[in-house]
């Protein structure tokens, strides 16, 4: 976010030929306009706007369902562009605030990040995330954020019991009945996470927890993916060996 500051420069200036307003020495307002960083619109877009120099600057959050990424890419956040470069970026899902240092016109887009190999996922299998997104629904979706790349995945709530998974449905085992999970209807409270980036066809679907009721699940499900794959120590670890058991097995 850091920029060059002008307005010392700019009240100088203005001291030095006369001008009594030191704004009209030198340009402080600039376009911010959105756009998919790469990417292809799948959704609509926010309008453009404008920033002041030296002042607070909102954008509108870029979501994923805006933009459909690149090949071998997930969505990773916020990006500020400028002439078609990532300057800067963070990960929250929202609009988030910064000061508007820049001396140009920027856009908004979303940040990128490369999907995660698997050989390089097994061998760093007991690393935890930096952080992860979800967008949370009966069916939702979740991402892990790894220092070698992205891993996503799916949410399921389900009315299957926990007794269908393989040691009497504890927290972090591989359903025994994938099929069943699979074609499952998605209105229950049974939390259950599956893999689909990096996508491997054997990756399953793991139980994660019985939430409160299917309300509750549908609220959460995809929050306790994303957390339960990127924590680190020793639960994280063995969440991570079940949801990247598909990959383990190539």
């Amino acid at each position: 976010m850091n920029g060059i500051k002008i307005t010392t420069l700019c009240i100088a200036i203005a001291s030095v030929v006369g001008v009594a307003n030191a704004e009209t020495c030198i340009k402080t307002t600039f376009n911010v306009t959105y756009g998919c960083n790469g990417g292809t619109v799948s959704g609509t877009l926010p309008s453009s706007t404008t920033a002041t120099y030296g002042t607070s600057f909102s954008p509108t959050a870029i979501t994923e369902s805006m933009c459909t990424p690149p090949s071998g890419y997930a969505y990773g956040g916020q990006a500020i562009i400028i002439d078609g470069e990532t300057v800067a970026y963070y990960s929250s899902t929202s609009g988030g605030s910064f000061t508007y240092y820049y001396t140009t016109d920027i856009e908004i887009g979303p940040h990128w990040v490369p999907i995660a190999e698997p050989a390089t996922m097994i061998a760093n299998i007991y690393d935890g995330g930096r952080t992860y997104t979800y967008t949370n629904a009966a069916s939702g979706t979740w991402t892990a954020y790894f220092w070698y790349g992205a891993v996503s995945g799916v949410s399921k709530c389900t009315t299957i019991k926990p007794e269908n998974t393989a040691s009497g449905g504890d927290s972090c085992l591989i359903a025994t009945d994938q099929s069943a999970i699979e074609n499952a209807t998605a209105d229950g409270q049974y939390c259950y996470c599956k893999m689909t980036e990096p996508y491997i066809a054997a990756s399953p679907w793991v139980f994660n927890g019985e939430l409160m009721n299917a309300s509750y699940c549908a609220s959460n499900c995809a929050s306790y993916c994303g957390y339960g794959v990127h924590f680190d120590y020793v639960i994280g670890r063995k969440y991570r060996a079940s949801v990247f058991a598909g990959a383990m097995a190539e």
